[in-house]
Formats: C-alpha cells, sequence, structure tokens
C-alpha cells in the first residue's frame, strides 16, 4: 500500500516532532515536485530522515511505519512497485532497486 500521508517540510523541529523512532518507509522530494524523488527504508525513521538533511538536500518527506508483522525491506519494494507501475520508471535520486540490487 503506498504512503497515502502529506508531504512534510523537510527540517529537523519537523521531523523530531513527527517522524517516530520506529521502522518504516519513507519518501524524500524536493521543490516543484508532487511524485517522490527518493524511497528508502530504515528500522529508525527519525533518525534515517535527519541524516538526510545533509545528503540530497530535500524540502519534503512522508513515511510510513512498519507494522507489527510488516518489515521495512518488504515495504520498500512495495513502494518501488507502486512507483514503477505509475510513472514508468524507479525514482531518480535511487541508485538501488530493493527488488533487484543496483540499477
Amino acid at each position: 500500500m503506498p504512503i497515502r500521508k502529506k508531504w512534510s517540510r523537510m527540517n529537523r523541529s519537523q521531523i523530531k516532532r513527527t517522524a517516530p523512532t520506529n521502522g518504516g518507509v519513507y519518501e524524500l522530494t524536493s521543490f516543484g515536485e508532487e511524485r517522490a524523488l527518493y524511497i528508502g527504508r530504515t528500522d529508525n525513521l527519525q533518525r534515517r530522515l535527519l541524516e538526510h538533511l545533509d545528503e540530497k538536500n530535500p524540502n519534503r518527506f512522508r513515511f510510513k511505519k512498519a507494522g507489527f508483522l510488516q518489515s521495512p525491506k518488504s515495504m520498500e519494494k512495495t513502494e518501488f512497485d507502486s512507483y514503477e507501475n505509475k510513472h514508468g520508471n524507479t525514482p531518480p535520486w535511487n541508485t538501488q532497486d530493493p527488488r533487484t540490487g543496483w540499477f
């Protein structure tokens, strides 16, 4: 199931206020984009989103926590499938496809 949350502004205070320390999957985007430019997974959403502040210079994020029986890895694969079905390609900032490895 794709991430349905609205985009949040990507800044330290917003991440700390909204992102949990649970595992899950997340998407990043930049100004002028409505689609995700990056899809990732982590065992700690808050920590990983904070790390991204210095990497790709995203300005918005959204996430989905892993449920009791969900793994972030399987969630990421589902997000990639959904993205590719909708857009015909993979997110441009991703350098690996979690379904197959490197592009």
